[in-house]
């Protein structure tokens, strides 16, 4: 074999291929003429054959020069019907619908190498495969802008597209909506599902629940109003509204509600309880009782009726008619402790203690840790003067609840009603640390160390009390005391006034106030005060009192009317009329004090001062003889009396004197 060097090798390689390439353009050739002769004689109807000729010439380049060949048109079947699609025109897929690529003509030869893809949905040829729509729905829903296309591809490259026209349906966001998990999703798919079909008040009514229950209440209340105006007697959206209304406490908006669900139905005992109720929390106790009424007349064991009827009798002071529906409430739900409640609650306030404690103790049974029934049961006891018990059940409430203020306060209360004062006193101690301005707990305090005589410690309580409550006269008047007693008595004189300026009538604030100006050397302030005491109802103490205070300031008259003020009360009192008697020799009115010891002698002859006295007034009116007569008596009655014993002589010699004309 011949040797052959690399070019006349390429030679020869190209004159066999040019070979072979003629070869087969003159079978083409020859195929084409005979294919245009048959087809110009059987298809007269058909495009020209100059289009025939185009068409068998693009075959053949695509075939042997391998140039992209041309979609002519797809075949598609959907819902059973074929459609023919050229590159212009758009495939419309809907929820329901079913298709399949059935066939795909090009100028490939037997469509080699011509694939076509459904993008997004299928694989890499997608020819003859079935379609549901509701895929491509879907993914347009979930992803909000999504294209399709159908795209036929010659050997991996594509040569035509088609668009999907997604029909998306109302039905379809209500379908999601159903399906989504996420309130927020659920809510945006009903508000396009509504938008598409306005009139849609099955979707209204989903997308109103939904914003009710995401907080959108005003949303809500729009959506069932556009139900209502589409259909007006759409119970559920009637009663939806009226939930919303009654719910957000809008009564007077609810009310109008329950009125069209009743002329729809006049026999819904529910929508009659219901008005009932918003009539109730409105205060309209006459409809409220009206419309239960007639609830009770459609439907007699309703019990939640019958309950919420008891509390209008409650609230309208009726609360024996109350306690009887409650009773009946009672029967049909015999184990509720709410009913328990309510009706041992108003057992008390009916003073039905027995009763109450009977219910109560049943009550804690159920519910041992019922703070108020061990509170109420207390109650119960304290009334019944079972105080031993009332004390164990505030205790066994504190221990529940300490700290609960009230409750301490409480059992304050009732260890004091057993004069266990220091217990009290440490309970109220709870009370402040826990509220410290509670007042009740302040001034309960402040009373017991003012009975303790504590008075620092009062005097603390009474002042923060009073910041409290600035008006209490009595508060005033025992801070005034307590002041008194630990000798501040500018500070008890402030408090006394205030005592008297809200308001205490007692003689007793005057008296205290009077000693405490005496105290701070303001003694006209003090006599008006005892003046005041002895106005109204006097005493020998206290005009004893004013008569000093007004020989102090040598107002003997004013003295001399306190002492006769005195002797109205007890005319056989001696040192009445002595004092009198001093009064007028102070005032030099030697004749009526001298009538006044002699008066003052006839209810006590004993008395060595008087005769000394009365002996000084007959000496001053050089009554010598009666002068020695009376430092005689003096002196038989106290011979220890020095002036009586130097006067005796001096009487003899004054008498001696006169009598010689000396």
């Amino acid at each position: 074999m011949d040797y052959e060097g690399p070019r006349r090798a390429q030679e020869k390689e190209g004159r066999e291929y040019s070979r072979k390439k003629w070869t087969i353009v003159a079978i083409a050739a020859v195929a084409f003429l005979a294919g245009a002769i048959f087809t110009s004689s059987i298809m007269d109807n058909l495009i020209s054959s100059s289009k025939y000729v185009t068409r068998i010439k693009n075959t053949v380049l695509v075939s042997f020069f391998k140039r992209e060949p041309i979609l002519y048109f797809l075949t598609i079947e959907k819902n059973g019907e074929e459609y023919r699609l050229d590159e212009q025109s758009i495939f419309t897929v809907s929820y329901r619908d079913e298709f399949v690529v059935k066939d795909v003509e090009t100028e490939s030869i037997f469509e080699r190498g011509v694939t076509v893809d459904i993008e997004g949905v299928g694989g890499e040829n997608d020819m003859g495969i079935l379609f549901e729509g509701v895929s491509l729905v879907d993914q347009v829903v979930t992803e909000d802008a999504r294209d399709f296309t159908i795209r036929v591809n010659y050997r991996g490259k594509t040569i035509a597209s088609l668009p999907i026209e997604v029909k998306v349906m109302p039905q379809d966001w209500l379908r999601f909506a159903k399906g989504s998990d996420s309130r927020k999703t659920r809510i945006e798919y009903l508000e396009r599902a509504v938008t598409m079909k306005k009139e849609d008040t099955g979707a209204r009514k989903m997308l109103a629940k939904l914003y009710v229950s995401s907080g959108e209440i005003k949303k809500g209340i729009g959506e069932y109003e556009e139900v209502l105006r589409i259909k007006p007697d759409d119970i559920t959206a009637l009663v939806e509204l009226s939930k919303i209304y009654r719910d957000t406490k809008r009564y007077n908006d609810a009310i109008p509600i329950y009125r069209k669900i009743i002329r729809i139905n006049p026999k819904d005992d529910v929508a009659y309880a219901n008005i009932a109720y918003a009539y109730a929390k409105l205060k309209n106790w006459k409809r409220a009782t009206a419309n239960y009424e007639a609830s009770l007349r459609l439907a007699p064991d309703n019990y939640e009726a019958l309950y919420n009827m008891a509390e209008i009798y409650e609230n309208t002071g009726k609360t024996k008619e109350a306690i009887g529906l409650y009773e009946k409430v009672l029967k049909y739900k015999p184990n509720e402790p709410v009913v328990m409640k309510v009706l041992s609650n108003a057992y008390l306030k009916m003073a039905m203690y027995d009763e109450t404690i009977e219910l109560i103790r049943k009550l804690i049974k159920k519910t041992p840790n019922d703070v108020s029934a061990y509170a109420n049961i207390a109650f119960a006891y304290g009334k019944k003067g079972m105080g031993k018990r009332e004390i164990a059940n505030y205790k066994k409430a504190t221990t529940l609840k300490p700290k609960d203020p009230v409750l301490h306060f409480n059992l304050g209360v009732a260890y004091e009603k057993a004069k266990r004062y220091k217990d009290a006193a440490s309970e109220y101690g709870k009370v402040l640390k826990l509220t410290p301005g509670d007042k009740d707990a302040l001034l309960r305090l402040a009373e017991y160390h003012l009975r303790s005589k504590n008075y620092k410690k009062s005097a603390d309580m009474y002042e923060k009390y009073v910041k409290i409550s600035p008006k209490d006269a009595k508060a005033y008047l025992k801070l005034g005391f307590a002041y008194d007693r630990l000798k501040s008595y500018k500070r008890a004189v402030s408090n006394y006034e205030k005592a008297l300026q809200y308001g205490v009538k007692d003689k007793e604030v005057h008296y205290n106030l009077a000693e405490a100006y005496g105290k701070i050397g303001k003694d006209s302030k003090a006599i008006a005060e005892y003046e005041k005491v002895a106005k109204d109802k006097p005493s020998i103490e206290v005009l004893t009192i004013i008569a000093d205070y007004h020989m102090k300031k040598k107002s003997y008259g004013k003295a001399i009317d306190a002492y006769r003020r005195m002797i109205k009360i007890d005319a056989k009192r001696s040192e009445f009329y002595s004092s009198i008697g001093y009064a007028y020799s102070r005032k030099g009115d030697t004749d009526r004090a001298i009538a006044n010891y002699k008066a003052s002698l006839r209810y006590d002859r004993e008395d060595d001062v008087v005769y000394l006295n009365l002996a000084r007034a007959y000496e001053k009116k050089g009554l010598y003889t009666k002068a020695l007569k009376a430092y005689t008596n003096a002196y038989e009655i106290n011979p220890g009396s020095d002036e009586a014993s130097r006067k005796i002589p001096e009487m003899k010699i004054k008498i001696l004197q006169k009598k010689h004309g000396n």
